[in-house]
């Protein structure tokens, strides 16, 4: 689901050999029909054409990887945040993380007991996975084992995002 850096790096590389075929090619043309364009104008496009590829990249991470997402799956937070090496996002913000909910099925033994696997994807990380329980009804939850086993109750407010994803998410499908 995810790409690494060095993907994004690679295709930044890519984008830049693109930009210097291209103006090798604009500005040999020029130089046939009698103009004289400065000698900085190569460097100058290529690395305009890297920073706007990185750019793009940057701010559509987030819909290209929601929009892989299976339907079932509701994104219920964002994070948002600039970093010094890309001040305009300070202005600008792009989202670089989120939450998302995939409802499992139901518990095993337990009735009005939902079981929901929320991811915690960010950009250049592995998704990461926690499965819970949520008792609707209580407004409670508890995080289920690797090996299925389950930790104690904790009540949660009923405004906790996980708890009205999933709850809301039930209420429409019943």
């Amino acid at each position: 689901m995810t790409r690494s850096m060095g993907g994004d790096i690679f295709g930044m590389l890519v984008v830049g050999l693109g930009a210097a075929a291209f103006l090798f090619a604009a500005l040999h043309a020029a130089r046939k029909a009698g103009l004289a364009p400065p000698r900085w104008m190569m460097p100058a496009g290529i690395g305009a054409a890297m920073l706007v590829f990185t750019i793009w990249n940057e701010y559509t991470w987030f819909p290209r990887v929601r929009d892989q997402l299976p339907d079932r799956v509701r994104i219920i937070e964002t994070g948002q945040g600039g970093k010094a090496w890309r001040p305009w996002a300070f202005v600008f913000p792009l989202t670089t993380r989120f939450v998302a909910l995939e409802p499992l099925a139901a518990a095993p033994e337990d009735e009005g007991v939902l079981r929901v696997r929320i991811l915690l994807i960010e950009r250049w990380q592995p998704t990461r996975f926690v499965t819970l329980d949520l008792d609707c009804a209580g407004a409670r939850q508890r995080m289920v084992a690797a090996d299925g086993t389950t930790l104690d109750w904790e009540r949660v407010g009923e405004d906790e995002p996980v708890l009205q994803a999933a709850c809301t998410r039930e209420e429409e499908t019943a």
